[in-house]
Formats: structure tokens, C-alpha cells, sequence
């Protein structure tokens, strides 16, 4: 490997680091409960009703990290959830991602897992949003048992 080569990968690898987020959002209830017509995975009209309950904390030996996102575009304001990684990662399940959106609408996606059976770090879904205040709710199945990890209203109005 050429001398010069090497500074500007490790500069390359740094920048990947820094940009890359490290933290799971932390999210307080609000928004709406309530059922409408949405969008399941499939792309098949179905009825959606964001799941019930708490956000619960996952046992420490099964823990995974989430990481939601909102594009602050006005004409694609989507919302991107991503799997960060964790100690459960071996033995998660499912991840399913219900955005309740402001215009009363419901949609719900699971996040596939690009290792076949196994979710890898970086496996993400996106899901359109409004230009109002969507609440994102989170449910991930870790040996069978399901866990609300985040329910967080999320503004389009608020930047980082």
C-alpha cells in the first residue's frame, strides 16, 4: 500500500466515524393513538394501530440500538430507522416501525434483514413523513417476547 495512501484513508475512516451517530434517540410518548388506513410492509392496504403501552427497556444482555432519522426536505420529508447494532443482535427477530403521521395516517414497515435471517448493522427502513409532527413508535421481538424500544414524536419543524 503506497505511503500516501494511508493518512487518507485513516482522514476517510474518521469522517465515516464522526457522521455516523452513535446514540439512540430517546423519545417521550405524544402524538396520536388511533387506527387508520396505512401501509404494511407489503404494500397491501391493511388496518394499523400503533401498539400499545409503554416504551419497555430491553434486558441488558438483549440489547439493540435504533436509530431514527427525518430528512428535513420539504418535498421527500421521510423517515429513516436503522439498526445500530447490540448485544441481541443474534437473536432479534423482528424490527417493526409504525409512523403515525400528522395527516392522520398510519404506515408500518418492518426493517428486512440483509444477512437473510440476521440483521446487520445498517439495515434500515424509510418511511414517508409530513411536514407536521409524526410519531414514530419502534417494537422489536427478541426470543419470541415483543418490546416497545422507542414511541417519540418527532417535528419536522425542530432541527438538529
Amino acid at each position: 500500500m503506497s505511503p500516501k495512501l494511508v493518512p487518507v484513508l485513516v482522514l476517510i475512516l474518521c469522517a465515516l466515524l464522526l457522521g455516523a451517530g452513535c446514540a439512540a434517540p430517546t423519545g417521550g410518548g405524544g402524538g396520536t393513538q388511533g387506527g387508520t388506513q396505512g401501509t404494511s410492509g407489503g404494500g397491501q392496504e391493511t388496518a394499523v394501530t400503533l401498539p400499545p403501552g409503554p416504551v419497555v427497556t430491553v434486558p441488558p444482555i438483549y440489547e439493540v440500538e435504533i436509530q431514527e432519522n427525518r430528512n428535513h426536505n420539504t418535498l421527500h420529508p421521510d423517515i429513516t430507522v436503522t439498526f445500530r447494532g447490540g448485544k441481541g443482535q443474534y437473536i432479534l427477530r423482528n424490527i417493526v416501525v409504525t409512523v403515525s403521521r400528522s395527516d392522520g395516517q398510519v404506515i408500518q414497515k418492518a426493517i428486512t434483514p440483509t444477512g437473510g435471517d440476521q440483521y446487520s448493522v445498517g439495515d434500515y427502513v424509510t418511511i414517508p413523513g409530513t411536514t407536521g409532527k409524526d410519531q414514530v413508535v419502534v417494537v422489536v421481538t427478541i426470543l419470541g417476547k415483543q418490546y416497545k424500544i422507542i414511541d417519540m414524536t418527532d417535528d419536522f419543524n425542530s432541527h438538529p
